[in-house]
């Protein structure tokens, strides 16, 4: 039950404008919001850059730049490093798509102090810029044997926790 309570409030604060094209803190830490970011190039600017190449669900190989998921998120003020102990142990990442597409992330696997699991921010396929079908920004999971949560679209995460 509180997976839909905090996803509401999610939406609730996009809804409202909360989404400015900044990372916005919770007003209030019973919401369970524990940062909202809207993705643009804004966002990505300044942190360093990844490349990694993976299978596409259509069979081809295709090599995606961007930046770290994880990194983005530190960078903006959610739990890192060591601070991802006790309770922050159980905060999630809500990835949103334009289209209404959803994808969950726990906090933990987006830490490269915790996991070497690679989750990017894409916002380059090939050397150029994603088109409008896919992006401008994809979230791209290499090592998944599905790709259920590649989100194309990209336009928000909010990083939530587990009250």
């Amino acid at each position: 039950m509180q997976r839909f309570t905090s996803v509401a409030v999610f939406v609730m604060l996009v809804v409202s404008g909360g989404a400015n094209g900044n990372a916005q803190t919770a007003p209030s830490s019973s919401s369970g919001v524990v940062l909202q970011l809207t993705i643009s190039e804004s966002a990505l600017a300044n942190l360093p850059r990844r490349t990694v190449t993976v299978v596409e669900e259509n069979g081809q190989s295709a090599a995606y730049s961007g930046v770290d998921l994880g990194a983005l998120l530190a960078k903006n003020g959610a739990p890192s490093g060591t601070a991802i102990r006790g309770h922050a142990v159980a905060d999630y990442v809500v990835v949103r798509a334009s289209d209404g597409y959803r994808a969950v992330f726990a906090l933990c696997e987006l830490d490269p102090s915790i996991t070497d699991k690679i989750v990017l921010v894409a916002d380059r396929r090939n050397g150029s810029p994603i088109g409008s079908q896919l992006g401008p920004f994809r979230i791209v999971v290499p090592g998944e044997k599905h790709q259920m949560r590649w989100v194309r679209n990209v336009t928000e995460v909010a990083v939530f926790t587990a009250t």
